[in-house]
C-alpha cells in the first residue's frame, strides 16, 4: 500500500488556486519517483485527436525544455502515432508495456529519447468531464532502463483520485474566474457604475466605471473598502437605501457639495454560494447625469442604415445640438439640415426628433466623453 505524504497532497491541492505550485508539485514527484522529468497536460478531445489546453513540467525539465522537446514532442516519436482507442476512466501504462508499440517502435523510442536526454516513460491518464483528459508522464534518465514497478503503480493509483479532484476543482475555479472576467468586461462597457455592497456598505465587487467614479471623489468615495459619502445626511440615506429602509429604490447624492449622483438599488442578491460572498448583497447602479456621452457618427450610420452626413446630424442631435446650431456649424442652410432630418426619421422609423434621440441613446453607439 503506497503512503501519501502530507507535503505531496498539500502541494497538489494548493495548486488549485496557485499556478506556481504545479511546478513545485512536479519537483516533488520527480524526487518521489526518482525520474529525470515529470510533465503534466490538460487535453481536450477533438474530432480525431487530443489537443493540449495547458501544460507544466518540473523546474529541472523546464531548463532543458528545448532539448527534451527536440525529439520527445516531435512527430518522430511513435507515441504520437498511437491509435485512438476509446477513452478509459484511468490508464496507468508505460512505453515498455503498452500494447500499442511494436518492438521496432520501442527501439525508435529508446534511441530517440536518449538523444534528447530522456529515458523510457510511464504515465497516468484520466478522463474528466467535458471530454477533457489529465495526463502526467514520467521519464527515467537516459541510462535508467527500469520500467514502471509495482511501487510506482500503487503510488499512482493512490494519487489518482486526488489528481482527479484537484484538477476538477482547478478547472471549476478557472471557469468561474473566466466568467467573472467576461461579466466585468461587459459591465465596463455599460457607461454605468455598478457596485455590489452589503448592508454595512462594504464593497464586494465593482466595475471599471465605478472605480473611476469613486476614485474621482465628490459625493461618494471608497474609504477602507466601504462606500462613504462626504455629507452625513447622504451617508444616512445611502445606508437606509441599501438596508431596504427607504420608501423608494432611488436617491440623489451630492449636489451642493459636488457632482450630483443618481443611485438605484436592486433587490438583495441571492448568491448561489452564500459562503463565498455576504448573504445581504445589494447591487447599486450609479450614474452622473452631468457626464457627457458622445455618439460616433460612423457607428450610427452602420447601426441605423444612414449615410455618413445623415449620421453626423443624428449624432449631433443626440449630443444636445439643435438643428439650427448644426446647420450653422456645418455652414449649410437650416432647410437643408431639416431635409436631412426628414430622411433620418424616415430611415429609422422614428415619428419625431425626440424619439430619434431616444433610440440613439438606447443604442450601442455611445461612449463616455
Amino acid at each position: 500500500m503506497a503512503v501519501l505524504d502530507d507535503q505531496l497532497i498539500g502541494t497538489l491541492y494548493g495548486a488549485v488556486d496557485n499556478a506556481a505550485r504545479w511546478v513545485e508539485l512536479m519537483d516533488l514527484l520527480r524526487v518521489r519517483f526518482g525520474v529525470e522529468s515529470v510533465a503534466a497536460q490538460l487535453l481536450v478531445a477533438s474530432r480525431d485527436d487530443l489537443l493540449p489546453l495547458w501544460g507544466t513540467r518540473d523546474s529541472v525539465s523546464e531548463r532543458h525544455a528545448a532539448l527534451h522537446d527536440s525529439w520527445a514532442n516531435s512527430i518522430a516519436n511513435p507515441r504520437f502515432r498511437r491509435p485512438n482507442a476509446p477513452p478509459v476512466d484511468l490508464e496507468i501504462e508505460s512505453d515498455q508495456q503498452s500494447p500499442d508499440y511494436s518492438n521496432e517502435d520501442r527501439k525508435v523510442l529508446r534511441d530517440g529519447l536518449a538523444r534528447c536526454g530522456l529515458g523510457p516513460a510511464f504515465w497516468i491518464s484520466q478522463q474528466l468531464e467535458d471530454e477533457r483528459h489529465f495526463t502526467m508522464i514520467f521519464h527515467r534518465a537516459p541510462d535508467d532502463g527500469r520500467d514502471i514497478d509495482l511501487h510506482d503503480r500503487h503510488l499512482l493509483e493512490a494519487m489518482a483520485p486526488h489528481f482527479r479532484q484537484a484538477v476538477r476543482l482547478w478547472m471549476r475555479l478557472a471557469e468561474a474566474d473566466a466568467r467573472l472576467a467576461l461579466v466585468e468586461a461587459a459591465g465596463d462597457g455599460m457607461l454605468t457604475a455598478l457596485v455590489a455592497c452589503d448592508r454595512r456598505l462594504r464593497v464586494h465587487w465593482m466595475n471599471a466605471d465605478a472605480r473611476r467614479l469613486l476614485d474621482a471623489g465628490g459625493a461618494m468615495r471608497l474609504r477602507h473598502g466601504a462606500l462613504a459619502c462626504d455629507a452625513s445626511d447622504d451617508q444616512q440615506r445611502l445606508g437606509a437605501l441599501v438596508a431596504g429602509r427607504s420608501d423608494r429604490a432611488v436617491l440623489a447624492l451630492g449636489g451642493d457639495l459636488g457632482p450630483l449622483l443618481h443611485v438605484r438599488a436592486t433587490p438583495h442578491l441571492q448568491t448561489p454560494a452564500p459562503i463565498a460572498l455576504s448573504p445581504d448583497l445589494v447591487m447599486l447602479v450609479i450614474t452622473r447625469p452631468d457626464c457627457t456621452v458622445r455618439y460616433d457618427a460612423h457607428d450610427i450610420a452602420r447601426l441605423f442604415g444612414l449615410t455618413l452626413t445623415e449620421a453626423v446630424l443624428a449624432a449631433s442631435l443626440a449630443n444636445g445640438i439643435s438643428v439650427s446650431e448644426f446647420a450653422a456649424a456645418r455652414g449649410v442652410a437650416e432647410g437643408t439640415a431639416r431635409l436631412h432630418l426628414k430622411r433620418v426619421l424616415a430611415k429609422t422609423g422614428a415619428p419625431r426628433q425626440a424619439e430619434l434621440v431616444r433610440r440613439i441613446c438606447r443604442s450601442v453607439a455611445g461612449h463616455r466623453a
